[in-house]
């Protein structure tokens, strides 16, 4: 018996690259959404380089192309690497976010009202704690400092950007290095796995001040799902155009 099934045209086919923290929202969203998602998840410790991490995600947006009708990253600017990626021959679309602790939140604005007293604040995930050799994303390494700031100074970067986004990256991207916080991002797929009693003994054990947050799975679904047309929440590439970053709110444009 030969089935006659009729493609279901309402549905995109989405080729997802994404930092492997967000492994298991980014499955679990994968797997509700009526698009077919192909997803492909790279090392975290790509992180500590921009130059290195923006080289590697070029690389596979360059490689990908038809049959897929757009390419979804599962990155925000992170420390830079975003700024100046090229969409190929399909368009591409990031989260308006600076870090992936915003994304796992659900948006910008939430980031700011949690973190914006610090926005370098160590803080962990289950991605975070299960993936790589670091338990904990935290801005306040040497080698990811000078990646972040890219060694430009203050005034390099009121030339470049102007005084108020000069200000803005100086503020996000130099760590203070004296919290006395831990904080751990739990969000509905990873609840199970009771990872918080780790981040919970790290503190215990730094004399550090446990603090937990609920994250919010909605950009990561609406992600997956195409629903792209939130400016203030998604970025969308068009192809053979450039992301530039412009900081504050708004993250990154189109050029």
């Amino acid at each position: 018996m030969r089935w006659n099934l009729q493609k279901n045209t309402s549905k995109k086919k989405l080729k997802l690259i994404s930092c492997e923290v967000f492994a298991r929202e980014l499955s679990y969203a994968a797997a509700l959404t009526e698009n077919v998602v192909d997803a492909e998840y790279l090392e975290k410790g790509l992180h500590d380089r921009s130059d290195v991490l923006r080289e590697a995600l070029q690389k596979k947006i360059d490689s990908i192309g038809a049959p897929y009708d757009a390419l979804i990253l599962g990155y925000g600017l992170c420390g830079n690497a975003a700024n100046g990626l090229k969409a190929g021959s399909i368009p591409l679309i990031i989260p308006r976010a600076h870090d992936c602790s915003a994304i796992l939140l659900g948006s910008h604005a939430r980031f700011n009202e949690l973190f914006g007293d610090n926005p370098s604040q160590a803080w962990t995930s289950a991605g975070y704690l299960e993936r790589g050799d670091s338990m904990y994303r935290e801005g306040g390494g040497e080698g990811e400092q000078n990646s972040l700031l890219g060694g430009k100074t203050y005034e390099e970067y009121v030339k470049e950007y102007g005084e108020d986004n000069a200000k803005f990256l100086m503020e996000t991207l130099s760590p203070k290095k004296h919290s006395d916080k831990m904080v751990y991002i739990d969000t509905e797929p990873t609840m199970h796995l009771k990872y918080k009693d780790d981040a919970k003994k790290y503190a215990l054990d730094n004399k550090l001040k446990y603090v937990e947050f609920m994250g919010d799975m909605s950009m990561l679904k609406d992600l997956v799902d195409g629903k792209w047309t939130d400016e203030k929440r998604f970025l969308v590439v068009k192809p053979g155009k450039k992301i530039y970053a412009v900081y504050g709110d708004t993250v990154y444009r189109e050029e």
